[in-house]
């Protein structure tokens, strides 16, 4: 039995997300009333993934066989995300996370029980590192892999030395605390 109709799994999953699963929006011509989605509006990113049928939230029957599915993702206009496996809704992520969008570009996402930790905006540090570092050091990749793929060692180098400016603070507050438990029992 095949478990690959990417057309028809994508055709299925976008017509789904924009009748009825995705988020209406608010526009001002309509007052109170949300309009559903357009397809220029949403993002849609599918591939197959290995999924048990636990995974996909059925019984404990089959769950030890992996089966490669279509998995299709479709982010509304409302920034809300449904993850559609075939041809079933597996969840909808109401604000989805940094996480959320790591595993759709990683291609693996988490089982329908686990689909939690997607939901909820991430913290402002957490954020502002995705925005801002990830940017520079995307292109800084970019850069080295079309120009210089044999400097990437020393890039990485200088990386690693640049994260223990880091870590030294996180290890002084930690050993601080420590200490400051170990005073307190004197």
């Amino acid at each position: 039995m095949p478990n690959r109709e990417p057309v028809r799994s994508l055709s299925w999953a976008l017509q789904r997300a924009l009748e009825q699963d995705l988020l209406g929006i608010q526009t001002a011509k309509d007052g109170d009333l949300p309009c559903r989605p357009r397809e220029d509006e949403c993002d849609v990113v599918l591939f197959g993934q290995f999924w048990t049928s636990k995974a996909r939230g059925f019984s404990d029957a089959g769950a030890r066989h992996h089966y490669e599915h279509d998995t299709v993702v479709v982010v509304g206009p409302a920034q809300d995300a449904c993850v559609y496996v075939s041809t079933q809704l597996l969840y909808h992520v109401l604000h989805p996370n940094r996480r959320f969008f790591m595993d759709v570009a990683a291609q693996c996402m988490a089982p329908k029980a686990d689909s939690a930790v997607y939901e909820g905006r991430d913290d402002a540090v957490t954020e502002s590192v995705d925005i801002e570092l990830a940017s520079l050091l995307a292109r800084l990749h970019a850069q080295v892999r079309r120009g210089e793929p044999q400097r990437a060692a020393l890039v990485a180098k200088y990386l690693h030395r640049c994260a223990e400016h880091f870590e030294g603070p996180v290890r002084d507050v930690a050993l601080g605390t420590i200490a400051a438990a170990g005073q307190l029992r004197h």
